[in-house]
């Protein structure tokens, strides 16, 4: 909001908020260029140092499925590890948008426990190499899963984050 309201005008007010699609000509803070474009490079900054990108606030808080869709759209399209929130109601449906789906934590639970076996070696699975650059990517997918609690106790990748 602070962004948008620091160019005088010249952004329409549709910038500071989210619509349901985030379609180009709804020029939501999803759509905006001149807004993506510093979302974008916000995140690649973050990035390049090491630091965890954190998305600001989005005003919406009583439709959850809007909120979680920006949210997911934070993390997915932009590199947002992280997101503010000003709402209670915004708490559940922000961390269930950063958190990996199933499917995810399963496929990285199967290549990291793989890769381990094979102390960390090239592996082939689904007809698809992976090495240390996909273990690395797999590796952080699990990170998130347990910090959401997706990874589930039974989970062989349990084992990586028992003290």
């Amino acid at each position: 909001m602070d962004f948008v309201s620091a160019h005088g005008g010249l952004i329409p007010a549709s910038a500071m908020g989210t619509s349901a699609q985030s379609l180009p000509d709804d020029l939501d803070q999803f759509s905006h260029p001149l807004v993506v474009r510093a979302k974008l490079e916000i995140a690649a900054a973050c990035h390049a140092f090491g630091k965890v990108a954190s998305h600001c606030v989005v005003t919406e808080f009583k439709n959850a499925a809007v909120l979680e869709a920006a949210a997911r759209r934070a993390s997915r399209a932009f590199g947002f590890g992280r997101m503010w929130s000003i709402h209670p109601d915004q708490i559940r449906p922000i961390l269930a948008a950063f958190a990996p789906d199933e499917v995810e934590v399963e496929r990285a639970s199967q290549i990291v426990c793989a890769a381990f076996a094979a102390d960390w070696a090239p592996i082939s699975m689904g007809d698809a190499l992976h090495d240390r650059a996909s273990y690395r990517f797999f590796w952080q997918t699990l990170v998130r899963a347990h910090q959401t609690a997706k990874l589930h106790p039974d989970d062989p990748a349990q084992q990586f984050f028992r003290s």
